[in-house]
């Protein structure tokens, strides 16, 4: 009786090691795969959003205005896009506000269908562009990590304020203080994007 109280103890404890093992190992493997994942976090005014990996698409050109476009957001619902007008291949800082780079005086960043469907603001104020104050550091690229041939891994935060236009005649047209950060995957197949001889 007590060799089987024993045998029956040490098979409880040889599992239960066993299992906790496996939990450590998992636990790992968690991780290492959040360590990866993709995402697309930000706030606006406060308010806490999330988009699906699903609903985050890229364009890149570097033909005439070498600029990287994201688009976060599902069809028909509040969306935010970004304009970075440097090389994808390294990182960097993009501002707000400036009126000296084609693709920023039109906002390097913008707020689509928020409140809600139809109304847009944007980091350059189209109605008052002289008042417009510029944010340095608008948008920041904290690593570009290229991923086989035709991928690169995106980070980096934002963080600005948006202009709506035409603030007197619709009270929902308000400016709004946006604030993310981002790990995305921009898929190309033009090689160029990682020649260490091109500056920005």
């Amino acid at each position: 009786m007590k060799k089987s109280l024993t045998i029956a103890i040490a098979t409880a404890l040889l599992l239960s090691c066993n299992n906790n093992d496996s939990t450590n190992t998992n636990a790992e493997k968690n991780s290492s795969s959040n360590s990866s994942e993709l995402y697309f976090d930000y706030t606006v005014d406060g308010k806490e959003m999330h988009v699906d990996e699903a609903d985050i698409s890229s364009t890149y050109t570097e033909s005439v205005d070498t600029s990287l476009l994201i688009f976060a957001g599902a069809n028909g619902a509040t969306t935010v896009s970004l304009a970075i007008p440097y090389l994808i291949s390294k990182p960097s800082t993009t501002p707000s506000g400036s009126s000296t780079i084609s693709k920023i005086n039109r906002g390097s960043i913008a707020l689509n269908n928020y409140p809600e469907k139809g109304y847009v603001s944007s980091s350059y104020d189209g109605t008052y562009p002289e008042k417009t104050p510029i944010t340095p550091d608008a948008i920041v690229i904290t690593s570009t990590e290229k991923k086989g041939e035709d991928a690169t891994i995106v980070t980096g935060t934002f963080n600005t304020k948006t202009y709506s236009d035409n603030k007197e005649t619709d009270p929902k047209n308000t400016d709004h203080i946006i604030k993310g950060k981002f790990r995305i995957k921009h898929r190309s197949s033009d090689s160029h994007l990682f020649n260490p001889t091109k500056t920005q």
